[in-house]
C-alpha cells in the first residue's frame, strides 16, 4: 500500500514538472472583454478596476482579459460579438441596434437625465429590470448588464464660435442617433450618424462641421479637444446640458450568466451596484476637472445657452421626443411612452433618495 502511494505521489510530482495544470488552474475561466476605448483613459481605469474586483471576489476563479481600442470586436458589432462568443463582455449601445432595442433606445430621449449621474444610471438599471416592456426586450436578446454607462451631458463641439444655436442651420453634424437625430433636424442641422471612434478624423478633415453628442469624458479619451475650439452645451433651463447616453453598458449573454454559480451571480450584481456609485461620482468630479483642463491647455471656450436659446432647446427637444415616440409606435413598439414614463419616475425616485 505504501509503495502504491509513493508511486501515485511521484506521478503527481512528475505531472506538475511537465506542466499539467493544477485543479485550481483548470477551474479558472478567462473572460474576454471587448473595449472600444484606450487602456490609458478614465474608462480604461474603471474597466480595469471592475475586472480586478471580479478576479479578487471570485477567488481567482474568473480572470478578465482586456482587448482595448476595438481590437477584438468593433463597438458597432458588440451585440453579435457577445452572442457569437468572440467576446464574453462588450460595450453594447442601444442606438447601434435600433431594431433590437426600440424600448431601450427610449431611455436616450432628449432631457433624459439631470446633473446627478448616479441617479441616472440607477434609474436605467431599475427600468431594465422592472419595466415590463423593456425587461421583455432585454430578455428576448438574452443579455445581462454588468456595468452601466452614462455619458454625462453631451454638448456640441465646433471649431468656429456659434453665436447662437440657430447657427447650426445647414451644418453637417455628427450624432449618436435615436431622438437626437430629430433634435438636430429641428435645429435645421444636417445630422449624420457616426460612431465615436470616427469623430476625430471626420472633423479634422472637414467632412463634418460639428461634433454632436460630444460627451466630455469620452471625448477626452478620444482626444477630441485637439480638433475643436468651442463647446456649446445647448442646455434648456435648469441643467448643465440636454442629457446624453444612458441606454448603454457592458453586457454578457444570459446563457453565460446563468451558467455561473449562484454565489458568482450574486457577486456580480453586488459589484454592479458598487461600480454604479463609483462611476457616477467619479464622472461628475472628473468632468469638471476636464473642462478646466481643456480651458487652460487647449484654450477651448465653453458656452451655455442664452435665455432665447434655452427656450428654443426645450421646444426642439420635446418635438424630437414626440416624433420618435410616434415612429417607434408605428414600427410596433407600442409602449415606448410607458418605458419613458417609468424611467423618469425612477430617476426622480433615485435623485430624491440621494
Amino acid at each position: 500500500m505504501k509503495r502504491d502511494f509513493l508511486k501515485l505521489m511521484g506521478g503527481v510530482a512528475a505531472a506538475s514538472i511537465v506542466g499539467i495544470p493544477s485543479v485550481h488552474a483548470q477551474s479558472t475561466v478567462i473572460w474576454k472583454m471587448a473595449i472600444p476605448v484606450a487602456e490609458k483613459s478614465w474608462f480604461g481605469e474603471m474597466h480595469k478596476w471592475w475586472g480586478s474586483e471580479v478576479e479578487k471576489r471570485s477567488g481567482g476563479r474568473i480572470k478578465v482579459m482586456y482587448f482595448w481600442s476595438d481590437s477584438l470586436v468593433k463597438w458597432a458589432d458588440a451585440l453579435p460579438g457577445i452572442k457569437s462568443g468572440i467576446a464574453d463582455l462588450a460595450w453594447v449601445s442601444s442606438t447601434y441596434f435600433p431594431t433590437q432595442f426600440p424600448n431601450y433606445m427610449t431611455l436616450d430621449q432628449i432631457f433624459n437625465f439631470g446633473d446627478d449621474y448616479v441617479a441616472g444610471m440607477k434609474a436605467a438599471i431599475d427600468t431594465i429590470e422592472n419595466q415590463p416592456d423593456l425587461k421583455a426586450e432585454i430578455a428576448r436578446e438574452d443579455i445581462v448588464i454588468l456595468m452601466p454607462h452614462i455619458s454625462g451631458h453631451a454638448p456640441v463641439g465646433t471649431r468656429p464660435l456659434l453665436g447662437s444655436v440657430r447657427e447650426l442651420k445647414g451644418k453637417t453634424l455628427r450624432t449618436y442617433g435615436g431622438a437626437r437625430i430629430e433634435f438636430y433636424k429641428a435645429l435645421d442641422a444636417n445630422p449624420v450618424f457616426m460612431p465615436f471612434g470616427d469623430m476625430y478624423a471626420a472633423i479634422d478633415r472637414g467632412t463634418i462641421d460639428a461634433l454632436g453628442d460630444m460627451a466630455i469624458l469620452l471625448s477626452n479619451a478620444f482626444k477630441l479637444n485637439e480638433v475643436i475650439k468651442h463647446v456649446h452645451f445647448l442646455n434648456p433651463p435648469g441643467v448643465k446640458g440636454n442629457g446624453g447616453v444612458v441606454a448603454s453598458g457592458f453586457f454578457m449573454t444570459g446563457a453565460k450568466f446563468r451558467a455561473l454559480s449562484p454565489d458568482m451571480q450574486s457577486m456580480l450584481m453586488q459589484l454592479r451596484g458598487e461600480y454604479t456609485e463609483r462611476y457616477g461620482k467619479s464622472l461628475m468630479e472628473l468632468e469638471n476637472t476636464i473642462i478646466e483642463d481643456w480651458k487652460k491647455r487647449s484654450r477651448i471656450v465653453f458656452h451655455t445657452s442664452s435665455p432665447d436659446d434655452e427656450k428654443f432647446m426645450l421646444e426642439c427637444g420635446n418635438a424630437a421626443n414626440e416624433l420618435l415616440f410616434k415612429r417607434q409606435e408605428a414600427a410596433g413598439a407600442k409602449n415606448v411612452r410607458a418605458v419613458w414614463s417609468y424611467f423618469q419616475e425612477a430617476r426622480k425616485k433615485h435623485e430624491a433618495k440621494r
